[in-house]
């Protein structure tokens, strides 16, 4: 992908707010992938999912009363199971203004705490002062931010000295054959995706931004059915519903490119734990 091609927020926005409720459909009311313990783990995708949220508040370990900062709310989902969960308040931000709809009519939105909060808001210029919150989390939303430096430097700005980050995305280790790289790109085309991160990136930018990582694991193995339940659902949607042409080519389109993505052995998903200093 050139550097002209590098998705805007708009676009980015512009994206879910045309798929979301797809998406969220197959993932059991979230925007994210499942976890699995093994081979043998029959739990339903929506638990999965949730169980990655559970993961991600496991390692914020909010006290009551804390400020989060949920960095791409998506639908709104995450958001409220970590603010009911934890008796804390939680901010979620979207581009999609969609997603901000369906996020604000969800019951537990609105002020005070056990409850969660939602705006338009750009990560890689956030509107909050700083040291802000007492921790964030963005579960694959950096992978849409065209300079993701930047938003990691503005995530940290807003946390309070100690306050962790928790983010989940996809990293590459080593460059694709022709063939694959080609794949790669048109998934960044049709998903408002910049090349993913490289082996290394997340740590020097957090180090930039004065976060140390405490904990960096690869949990591609255990998220990898996602990949396939997901390519199965959009390929009997794009055959069952009544989309035109377009939208149902950008779905097909989308169950291989997903496909791919999930069995690729260069592309690695991946749970950061960082602590501002």
């Amino acid at each position: 992908m050139t550097e002209t091609q590098l998705p805007t927020p708009s676009m980015v926005g512009s994206m879910y707010d045309r798929f979301n409720d797809l998406f969220t459909q197959h993932l059991g009311d979230n925007l994210h992938l499942g976890y699995w313990d093994d081979d043998t783990d029959d739990t339903p995708i929506s638990k999965a999912t949730d169980r990655i949220t559970d993961m991600v508040a496991a390692r914020l370990s909010p006290r009551p009363g804390a400020e989060i900062l949920d960095v791409g709310c998506g639908n709104g989902r995450p958001s409220v199971r970590i603010a009911t969960e934890y008796s804390v308040h939680v901010t979620g931000i979207t581009v999609s203004p969609h997603q901000l709809r369906v996020a604000h009519a969800r019951p537990e939105a609105g002020p005070g705490l056990g409850h969660a909060a939602f705006q338009l808001a750009d990560a890689m210029s956030l509107p909050f002062p700083d040291a802000r919150f007492d921790g964030a989390y963005a579960i694959e939303s950096l992978l849409h931010m065209s300079d993701r430096a930047r938003a990691i430097s503005e995530i940290a700005r807003t946390l309070r000295p100690g306050a962790p980050l928790v983010a989940l995305d996809f990293y590459q280790d080593g460059d694709l054959p022709a063939e694959d790289a080609d794949i790669m790109d048109r998934l960044h085309q049709a998903f408002q995706l910049p090349p993913l991160a490289r082996v290394g990136e997340y740590e020097t930018s957090m180090a930039e931004a004065r976060l140390d990582v405490v904990d960096f694991e690869d949990i591609t193995g255990h998220v990898r059915r996602s990949h396939r339940l997901l390519a199965d659902a959009m390929r009997r949607i794009a055959t069952d519903a009544d989309f035109d042409t377009e939208t149902r080519d950008r779905i097909v389109a989308y169950a291989e490119l997903n496909e791919n993505i999930g069995i690729h052995p260069q592309v690695h998903y991946t749970l950061i734990t960082a602590r501002r200093r």
